[in-house]
């Protein structure tokens, strides 16, 4: 196979190690290629991949935190060594004696450490990055502190010693790429912008000091020359974030891994050749899970086979032979090695592991991780030399014994064989249906090269519970009820809604939109749901339980509502296209964006409720007019608000029935603007009322600048639909609600401030912004609780603590100038530590020949603040 032909499958693994309870994130192999370290937060466990009888050693680790990397000393001198990080700290363990014990802590990091790697030729130095932004260089003869520790602006996410030169390392922040000469004191001799997103990997060259690559975010690995960085040698564009990417021992090689966050199911490997970058040249298929780590075994001298490590979520470790005919598609020929009298060839044939390794194909392993406490099926027989699988399913009055066979060739392309064995308590109608299912969905995943057991046995399951309940198993039915799980996820999809086909809403500028499917593709219902509504499904789920004429057809979306004549088909292209409909529904609304517009608040009262009147008169509401009539002559000739109402001989009762009238009447704009009118004066008695109801969501708000209440705002009684956190373009939500057992026992004032912030909030779906702002200048603001560290001063005269430059007590000035003895009224310093200060024109006179506070009290005022803050 060429290395441009369509990617392999065809690989072979064994499994090291399954263990659920080890819960590790970092996996490290030492030099020798033997043992592999696993990390977690609760155990660190060795295995030694040549022994397959040898125990997992455990070693509990007595840590709340986990760990983020772990490598081997890479050297002969200090083999038994490895590094973790956890969190903050770096732990050096050794092996010694059949025992795990640690034998440095490193601590210098400030923040969570996010990479470590050990120096390719000196057995003592290893470094380490952090978010802190430090890179240190440890020597683990003298531990206490870095040897050398080099600053970036950015956090370290990566850092990489050379393989071939002894004094260069990388580092990646963010995008970026920084390489380092620990000879050349702290700064970076060369700077690569290399992405536009972060960088979750770095590998230098094997074969050359001057090349790294990096694997980023942004869906790409980059090759880069150091010594000509702006522009990249060659990129590999891959279809999913890179989480790392790293040189293989042989050719021209490079394995890329997906970021574990994403979980999109891209649980494999790729194996690129970086001379030809089209497509990757073969795919690692085997975990369940998304893969953590990955490395190379050390390869013996009489072996043509590399092996590649891997550790996954799903908490196996699997050991993947790379044999000398995958090698060739990364451009390395395997060379025939003389032992003895034999000669090791190149042969594809040749696929036996490593000494002592077990042999297990991808069949063995998928009955050893099949999950046989499956409900209502009994696993009676699985037997991986035979290579078939017998289980019973009993499920209400359906009894099934099935039979699986399974060729040599699965799951590579080729799908297993069901029977539905004698014994089964099932009709030839429905055995012939779930056979069509199981053939269906097994052939989708074997299509993909992926095993299909468990997933098969899981929807044989739930189709039986879901036949049982409606189904009468003695009956010979002609129609379909089974459907491609794959298409809609069978029992996986409950909690997908089922697409809207139509529906209507009104948005902000006024308008309700209305759309629907066109009469002649509305679904037409069966026989068996003629006697029942029939109604839209309410997942997609749902649409297992109905049926087609042909029993080799399943249910989709478009078939169960376009239910297409022969005689319609020329023409149904045509006729498909849907119609969405605009209304204008202004007039529905007591709310109207042209008095938004034409309205005022500034001004003598009168002009401005002889203003808004004629406004509403324009647009025809006379019952405004007549509402802004009598609140001209509720203001009279007076310019003060609070005269007027008081002067009146229904003054504030008036204004509040009106307010309540609208309100009631779900005229929001106009009892808001009465409110910032006439409200002032009232919203005052119950300021205190309003203050503890503002504090309900005045601490859940998440910016100081969000003025409107969220959804769960009560107030008095009163739900307010349309305070909500995010905003919205719809006119739905200004409907409000007035319990009649509030407008009858409760003061109206409380909810005023609420009828400005809702109606500012209108004016801002309008793109009002100027109106807007004028009515939130009526609003009520609770100045915000400080929070942090507060100085107070005490009163020369009275000695009270106060809080301002007067006292409110003495009523007098709270500080006197130290220096020259006068009063402070404006700029003022003052000293934490004994609390004398004074302007500061004459304190900074004084300091810059003294050091002693000007009262002689003995305190050495700059040294000590400055102290102070430093702890």
């Amino acid at each position: 196979m060429s290395a441009s032909s369509t990617p392999t499958f065809n690989n072979e693994y064994y499994i090291a190690l399954e263990c659920k309870d080890l819960q590790a994130n970092a996996m490290a192999i030492d030099s020798s290629g033997n043992y592999v370290l696993l990390g977690g937060r609760r155990y660190l466990a060795i295995r030694n991949l040549e022994d397959e009888y040898e125990v997992v050693q455990k070693y509990p680790r007595q840590s709340k935190y986990d760990v983020g990397a772990a490598e081997w000393n890479p050297t002969q001198f200090h083999k038994e060594l490895c590094v973790i990080s956890s969190n903050q700290r770096l732990e050096v363990v050794t092996t010694r004696h059949d025992d795990l014990t640690q034998t440095h802590s490193l601590r210098a990091h400030t923040r969570v450490i996010t990479d470590l790697n050990w120096h390719k030729a000196d057995p003592n130095i290893l470094a380490s990055c952090s978010v802190d932004t430090f890179i240190h260089i440890w020597d683990l003869r003298d531990p206490k502190r870095p040897t050398l520790s080099l600053s970036a602006v950015a956090e370290a996410s990566q850092v990489k010693w050379n393989r071939l030169s002894p004094h260069l390392l990388a580092t990646a922040h963010e995008g970026d790429i920084k390489i380092w000469d620990q000879r050349k004191g702290t700064v970076p001799m060369q700077y690569i912008a290399a992405h536009l997103s972060k960088i979750h990997g770095l590998d230098w060259s094997p074969k050359s000091e001057n090349y790294i690559c990096s694997s980023s975010q942004d869906s790409t690995v980059k090759y880069f020359d150091i010594t000509n960085s702006r522009k990249s040698e060659f990129v590999i564009t891959t279809t999913a974030p890179v989480w790392r990417a790293r040189h293989t021992p042989f050719g021209s090689g490079l394995v890329t891994a997906v970021v574990p966050q994403l979980r999109r199911g891209e649980n494999s490997l790729q194996l690129w050749n970086t001379t030809n970058r089209a497509t990757p040249v073969h795919t690692f298929i085997g975990h369940r899970d998304v893969i953590l780590d990955f490395d190379w075994r050390k390869q013996y001298p009489n072996d043509l086979d590399f092996q590649l490590v891997t550790w996954s979520k799903d908490q196996t470790l699997l050991v993947w032979k790379i044999e000398p005919y995958i090698q060739k598609l990364c451009g390395h020929e395997p060379v025939e090695v003389e032992v003895g009298t034999e000669i090791v060839v190149d042969a594809i044939e040749s696929r036996l592991p490593r000494k002592n390794s077990p042999k297990v194909q991808p069949l063995h392993q998928e009955f050893s991780l099949l999950n046989v406490h499956i409900p209502n099926l009994i696993v009676k027989k699985m037997d991986p030399v035979a290579r078939n699988v017998a289980v019973k399913v009993a499920v209400n009055d359906f009894l099934v014994h099935l039979q699986v066979s399974f060729p040599n060739a699965y799951p590579f392309g080729v799908s297993p064989i069901f029977q539905v064995m004698p014994g089964s308590t099932i009709n030839d109608s429905a055995s012939h249906q779930l056979l069509q299912m199981l053939k269906h969905l097994a052939q989708q995943r074997v299509s993909k090269n992926r095993t299909c057991l468990e997933p098969c046995l899981r929807q044989m399951v739930t189709t039986l519970e879901q036949l049982s309940t409606s189904l009468d198993p003695n009956k010979v039915y002609d129609r379909s009820y089974l459907e491609p799980p794959n298409i809609f996820g069978g029992y996986n999809d409950a909690y997908i809604p089922f697409p809207k086909t139509s529906g209507a809403k009104f948005c902000s500028v006024g308008t309700l939109v209305c759309f629907s499917r066109p009469s002649f593709s509305r679904r037409v219902p069966t026989k068996s749901e003629s006697l029942t509504r029939a109604t839209t499904p309410r997942a997609l789920s749902a649409l297992e339980n109905h049926f087609t004429k042909q029993a080799s057809d399943y249910m989709t979306i478009s078939t169960y509502y376009y239910q297409r004549h022969r005689s319609r088909a020329k023409n149904f292209s045509k006729q498909s296209r849907t119609v969405v409909h605009i209304y204008d529904a202004l007039g529905l609304f007591f709310m109207n964006r042209q008095l938004a517009e034409e309205y005022i608040l500034d001004g003598d009262l009168s002009t401005v409720c002889k203003h808004n009147g004629a406004a509403a008169a324009v647009v025809g509401r006379f019952d405004l007019v007549q509402a802004w009539t009598l609140a001209e002559l509720v203001a009279g000739q007076s310019d003060d608000k609070e005269m007027a109402m008081a002067s009146h001989p229904f003054g504030s009762k008036l204004m509040e029935s009106l307010i309540n009238h609208y309100a009631t009447q779900y005229d929001i704009q106009m009892a808001a603007m009465l409110c910032c009118i006439f409200g002032k004066e009232m919203s005052r008695k119950s300021a205190q009322s309003l203050s503890e109801q503002s504090k309900k969501w005045k601490l859940k708000a998440t910016s100081p600048y969000h003025t409107i209440p969220p959804a769960d705002v009560v107030a008095d009684g009163w739900v307010f639909p349309m305070m909500r956190t995010k905003r919205s373009t719809s006119l739905d939500n200004i409907r409000v609600e007035v319990p009649a057992v509030v407008r009858t026992t409760k003061p109206q004032s409380t909810l005023y401030e609420y009828y400005k912030m809702a109606y500012a909030e209108t004016l801002h779906r309008w793109g009002l912004i100027y109106n807007r702002t004028e009515v939130l200048k009526y609003t009520y603001r609770i100045p915000d609780v400080h929070k942090g560290v507060e100085f107070v001063s005490e009163c020369t005269f009275c000695e009270r603590q106060v809080k301002q430059y007067g006292c409110v007590f003495c009523k007098r000035l709270a500080l006197q100038c130290a220096v020259c003895g006068d009063s402070v009224r404006g700029l003022a310093n003052s000293c934490a530590p004994c609390g004398h200060g004074g302007h500061r024109r004459c304190l900074q006179w004084w300091f810059r020949k003294k050091s002693v506070c000007p009262t002689g009290c003995g305190c050495r005022c700059m040294s000590e603040t400055a102290r102070l803050f430093d702890t």
